[in-house]
């Protein structure tokens, strides 16, 4: 029996063929031929999506899309066009009193909102953070994407399905971090590629298969330089039999899958730590001393007693013993953190590991035992390092950025530390996906252009916020949700500066307090409920 979309609020007019058509188009690129309807492969597809929530409407008891993971089971949410029937109870400024009596007004007050859409969308249905998107469903954090499912933090795109993680990728499925890529599958940490399948760490590449760590190659398999007529025979061959295994089976091998036909699993697992587990740089104590005081009002010193603090909510990275008995880092990112530590080793190693993985002989066997025989020789990195870039210990994805420490990924920013990804920032300490434009801010989530903020979440164009969730174009603002345009509010309300600076007062008395007392607070942005 076919499946049929499920969808929420006011998306029942949503159109599915025209994504579902999308997905057709894309298989007879890639494989030849169609191998079944896109929702017959949704639990494939879905794997490949970082984090998110699913939450109960507070109005309508519908379902709310939440680009996240850290949302409170106790919360109230809605969709944006249930806000206005949220019933709130008033309150009196004059009635706060202490730190207590104000978080527990808070939590009466705040709504979660999820389903959001920004600009002109077209034609899209389960989704959150979606910014000018035309035919997308079940997704979140997309923006400028067109024709997708199942993807998330994507931008630029279209015509994509099961990615986390990757801008300026099309016509592609199951693909993790790189820029600029067309037509692949299963390709990971690749930049400037096209037509690739099950492949590494490549750059400027095109017509690959299982290739790992090349460079400026074309009509590769398994590292096997080939000529075009050979290449295109063998590509025929390869791509029938993924089309016949995804049909079959509506799922083929993992590049995961792979690894693990090549290496044995250690006995008792792989042993790890978890980052940071190096000094930060004077630079960063420096920045992070510096961001404190203009935040919370207190220079603070000793960026590591803070860390666990800082990193609570954002993206695990382990350390672990690589294939070569160096320290690894494997980021707790679909689609590769189940990868075997015996597979994985360093880039300057990788870098040295771009020889044949299998004679020519062996480029005639079936799909997987070609799979496992490359497998036995490969070497992946999750390591990787693009431009002018410098004293960026233990960032694992570094690109153009300086100063920075202990965080998966770092992209033309500087000065900040323990957080998830990083993009075109400064100064930023801990959070999660993503701090875009921003600069000087703690323990943020997902924002654009924010600045001088603590505690904000899924907010553009904040400046000097303090707890707030969904805010857009507001400036010293406290408790604050689902609002535009406010300055010195707090739960929504503008007050005189005189009376908002004393709430401010109090709530960094508390802050502050807390961390001095055992270097976190019990509160935040997640922990708003009655």
């Amino acid at each position: 029996m076919r499946k049929e979309p499920q969808f929420c609020m006011a998306e029942e007019k949503f159109n599915f063929a025209a994504v579902d058509a999308a997905f057709q188009t894309y298989c007879r690129i890639m494989f030849g031929r169609p191998v079944g309807g896109l929702l017959e492969f949704e639990p494939y597809l879905r794997e490949a999506m970082l984090p998110y929530a699913i939450m109960k409407s507070c109005v309508s008891g519908k379902d709310v899309y939440m680009s996240g993971p850290h949302y409170p089971k106790g919360g109230r949410f809605a969709g944006p066009g249930e806000l206005a029937q949220v019933k709130q109870p008033p309150v009196s400024i004059n009635d706060i009193k202490d730190a207590d009596s104000l978080f527990r007004a808070a939590g009466e007050q705040f709504v979660y909102c999820g389903n959001k859409v920004f600009g002109r969308n077209i034609n899209t249905a389960l989704v959150d953070n979606s910014i000018n998107c035309i035919d997308v469903y079940y997704s979140h954090n997309v923006r400028n994407v067109k024709k997708a499912a199942y993807v998330s933090c994507v931008r630029e795109s279209e015509y994509v399905f099961g990615i986390p993680a990757f801008p300026k990728i099309n016509y592609s499925m199951r693909c993790l971090e790189g820029i600029n890529v067309n037509r692949m599958f299963e390709t990971y940490y690749s930049n400037h590629c096209s037509d690739m399948y099950y492949s590494f760490n490549c750059y400027n590449c095109s017509e690959v298969i299982f290739g790992f760590n090349l460079r400026g190659r074309r009509h590769v398999i398994g590292n096997v330089q080939l000529d075009a007529a050979r290449y295109s025979e063998l590509k025929k061959k390869l791509a029938s039999e993924i089309a016949e295994e995804l049909s079959k089976r509506k799922r083929a091998f993992s590049i995961s899958d792979m690894a693990r036909m090549g290496v044995s699993e250690r006995k008792g697992g792989d042993e790890y730590e978890l980052i940071p587990t190096v000094p930060a740089p004077a630079s960063v104590e420096k920045a992070f001393s510096e961001t404190a005081k203009i935040v919370l009002g207190v220079e603070r010193s000793g960026i590591s007693q803070y860390a666990p603090f800082l990193q609570k909510r954002a993206l695990p990275v382990k350390k672990l013993r690589g294939k070569y008995g160096s320290a690894v880092y494997r980021p707790e990112t679909p689609l590769v953190n189940t990868l075997p530590a015996g597979i994985l080793c360093t880039r300057e190693e990788a870098m040295a590991e771009d020889k044949p993985l299998v004679g020519e002989k062996e480029l005639a066997l079936p799909l997987r035992e070609l799979a496992s025989a490359v497998a036995k020789k490969a070497s992946i990195t999750l390591e990787m390092v693009e431009g002018e870039t410098r004293e960026v210990p233990e960032i694992t994805q570094a690109i153009d950025s300086t100063e920075c420490w202990s965080s998966w990924d770092a992209t033309s920013s500087t000065r900040s530390a323990c957080s998830t990804g990083i993009i075109q920032s400064k100064y930023i300490f801990g959070g999660y996906f993503r701090m875009l434009d921003s600069e000087f801010c703690i323990n943020c989530y997902d924002m654009v252009e924010a600045k001088r903020c603590f505690e904000l979440d899924s907010s553009s164009k904040a400046i000097g916020c303090y707890f707030c969730h969904n805010v857009e174009g507001c400036e010293e603002c406290i408790f604050c949700c689902n609002a535009k345009g406010l300055r010195h509010a707090v739960f929504n309300q503008q007050l005189p500066k005189g009376e908002y600076l004393r709430v401010k007062k109090m709530l960094l008395d508390y802050v502050n307090a807390e961390l001095d007392r055992g270097k976190t607070i019990g509160q935040s942005v997640f922990s708003l409920v009655k």
